[in-house]
């Protein structure tokens, strides 16, 4: 049983089914943040094109090049997902940081944030946004990224 300040991971499956041993990458700037990573078709056979996770309005994001998540997961049931993260502290003081340096954010923007985790082989990232869209890009697209399906 977890605590009420337990931070937990609850998995979001995901309809591309990403390559277990591969890495993620990440693509953050002021206006966007996207990860990539390769999938497979089938168990251990990679497809031929990647998946781009682009989140919306992301303003927090922070990477390890670890492997295990520091979060309660919840059972995983799906074949690949990502995760929320309930009762995160990297939210809570991200947000607190945001309103102290700006003040009448809290006032204009309605949005509401989760706290997202994507996880490679030997790296993740937390990712601080609204939401994020799912989409394939085929090998033709990937340019400097097709490594992650070669």
């Amino acid at each position: 049983m977890t605590s009420p300040s337990s931070e937990v991971a609850v998995a979001i499956p995901l309809k591309v089914w990403q390559d277990p041993q591969g890495d993620v990458v990440l693509h953050a700037s002021r206006k966007e943040c996207a990860i990539y990573f390769g999938c497979w078709i089938e168990a251990g056979i990679p497809a031929d094109y990647l998946c781009c996770l682009r989140f919306h309005y992301a303003w927090a994001v922070r990477g390890f090049s670890l492997e295990m998540l520091p979060y309660e997961i919840e059972e995983l049931s799906y074949r690949s997902s990502i995760y929320y993260v309930e009762n995160s502290r990297f939210l809570k003081s991200a947000v607190e940081q945001r309103a102290r340096d700006y003040p009448q954010w809290l006032s204009w923007d309605g949005k509401i944030y989760r706290h997202y985790v994507v996880s490679g082989h030997d790296n993740y990232f937390d990712i601080i946004a609204s939401g994020y869209t799912e989409q394939v890009m085929q090998r033709g697209e990937a340019n400097d990224l097709a490594y992650l399906i070669e």
